[in-house]
């Protein structure tokens, strides 16, 4: 598999060059296509979240553990004292950085479901419902950002596939396949459960007709390059 620099730097190229291309088609605003870019990068690092000693998950579930942790004792703040509110916070953040992150690994295998395009597209997915209902963006800013998400997650996976082949020694490693692929058949539970939650979040994504619309515009030949959003 690449390494976390090489999935780094790798997914930072590739985001870096489909935002200039936005920014190009005017299709976001200037900080708009800043976030994007960060959001490639996310999704970049994102499949690795099913390695136990990987980064990306340490850092996921601290900052899972925070913003869980702050929003519980806050809804605590008028009833109890800044020392039993510490104290709530300290124990949400311990619970979730070690309790769940605990679950987690122990529930997960490292090349398994979270290796796949259905794991590309839950998180793209996840991403896009977050952005239109949660976050109040239209419907194309939404679409954007969770493509980004989906153009680092399969970055990632394509960047894993070629470590697996060793050029200089001209064989192919025993982990070849094992990221590129549709879903996980070694996880058919977790892989259905999954499945599951593509069907949902595409049933609540907002409306896919400006992406549609933007691709019957899109001509190769003419193409307008002051082409504002959709």
């Amino acid at each position: 598999m690449a390494s976390f620099s090489g999935h780094l730097y790798g997914s930072a190229a590739v985001s870096a060059t489909a935002a200039l291309g936005v920014d190009s088609l005017k299709w976001a605003q200037p900080d708009q296509v800043q976030a994007l870019f960060f959001l490639g990068v996310v999704g970049g690092l994102l499949p690795d979240i099913d390695s136990d000693n990987s980064i990306p998950v340490k850092v996921f579930f601290t900052l899972l553990g925070m913003f869980a942790a702050f929003l519980i004792s806050f809804s605590f703040v008028e009833d109890y004292q800044i020392l039993e509110l510490a104290l709530i916070w300290s124990a949400v953040f311990l619970l979730v950085r070690f309790g769940l992150f605990e679950v987690f690994t122990r529930l997960t295998v490292h090349r398994g479901v979270w290796h796949s395009w259905l794991a590309a597209a839950f998180s793209a997915l996840s991403v896009t419902d977050a952005a239109h209902h949660f976050g109040g963006f239209a419907a194309w800013e939404s679409w954007l950002a969770g493509f980004f998400v989906a153009l680092g997650y399969l970055t990632h996976l394509c960047l894993d596939e070629i470590a697996s082949v060793d050029l200089l020694n001209n064989h192919i490693k025993r982990s070849f396949g094992t990221a590129l692929k549709p879903f996980s058949i070694a996880s058919p539970a977790a892989s259905a459960v999954m499945f599951l939650g593509v069907l949902l979040l595409a049933y609540s994504a907002p409306s896919i007709e400006p992406v549609v619309e933007a691709a019957g515009r899109f001509q190769i030949q003419g193409l307008p390059l002051s082409w504002s959003s959709p």
